[in-house]
């Protein structure tokens, strides 16, 4: 199922918080990370990507806009 279907056009923007984010920690879930990536065209929101490794090849298990920084949480 697919529960954010406005991202399925941003697939590359997913794919590049993985690659190179601008934050990255774990996720509560054990085996899990998130990556954040800082939108480029709107500096106040950030992509959130979680992904799970607790399988080979890792699997996005979730992918969304929020606007909260994720760095000033540490």
């Amino acid at each position: 199922m697919v529960e954010r279907p406005q991202l399925l056009d941003d697939v590359d923007a997913v794919l590049a918080a993985v690659a190179g984010p601008d934050h990255r920690e774990a996720d509560p879930i054990a085996g899990r990370e998130r990556f954040y990536k800082q939108r480029v065209t709107d500096k106040v929101r950030w992509l959130r990507v979680v992904v799970d490794f607790n399988k080979r090849p890792g699997l996005v298990v979730t992918a969304f806009i929020q606007r909260k920084n994720p760095a000033r949480d540490q």
